[in-house]
């Protein structure tokens, strides 16, 4: 930087003021941040509030796991499913089969 008179360029002030503005930004932005409700570790499924069998519910409906995961996931959640003698869980819509 060059100073003319103990006073700084034109540039000078430019670049002064956009990097005030950079760090005030920055500040602001920062403490959104922390005062979000839910500063920045948001998930779906606290969002929505859904348990977790909800969401292996939600799961199967959409095709996303097979019956045999379901089950699965289900039975280490602790949830297993009770089965009637003869009917067997339906394939999600779209199952290959």
């Amino acid at each position: 930087m060059m100073y003319w008179g103990n006073h700084m360029g034109t540039g000078d002030w430019v670049f002064s003021i956009f990097g005030t503005l950079i760090i005030l930004a920055l500040i602001v932005g920062l403490i959104y941040w922390a005062v979000s409700p839910n500063g920045g570790r948001s998930s779906a499924a606290t969002a929505t509030g859904e348990s977790a069998l909800e969401i292996l519910d939600r799961r199967l409906a959409s095709g996303e796991l097979t019956v045999e995961q379901y089950e699965q996931l289900r039975e280490t959640l602790g949830e297993a499913r009770p089965r009637t003698s003869n009917s067997r869980p339906r394939e999600p819509a779209g199952a290959p089969g």
